[in-house]
């Protein structure tokens, strides 16, 4: 399970770089824009991720340890769009939603594609 999640977060940061360097055709403002955004999806992803991995201890909290990953992974994300939004002047608009919403879809692309990919290794 970590290899897989691992492997989400190498395409997710493959992706900021990748669209970071397409808006540094328009200009810097809107490069480091797309790079605030991505890291206010990847920062908070990790941490859940770490908090998800955790091992089970002897009370077998599984679920509480995930529940704890998402609630912390929201507050998060929170918290680093209003320190986004008050410390960084001037803001692209577009390329930082534009890249957190891009990142977020890596979730959901990044398993079917892997698990399409497996379903034809094995015909």
């Amino acid at each position: 399970m970590r290899r897989e999640i691992g492997e989400i977060f190498v395409v997710q940061l493959f992706v900021m770089l990748l669209v970071a360097s397409f808006c540094l055709f328009k200009d810097v403002v809107a490069a480091y824009s797309a790079i605030s955004g991505g890291l206010i999806c990847l920062i908070p992803g990790l941490y859940a991720a770490m908090r998800m991995t955790m091992k089970i201890g002897v009370d077998n909290a599984g679920l509480a340890s995930v529940a704890m990953g998402e609630l912390g992974k929201l507050v998060l994300t929170i918290a680093l769009f209003l320190v986004a939004f008050a410390f960084i002047e001037p803001l692209d608009v577009m390329s930082f939603f534009g890249t957190f919403v891009t990142l977020q879809l890596v979730y959901i692309a990044a398993p079917l594609y892997r698990a399409n990919r497996l379903r034809y290794r094995r015909r």
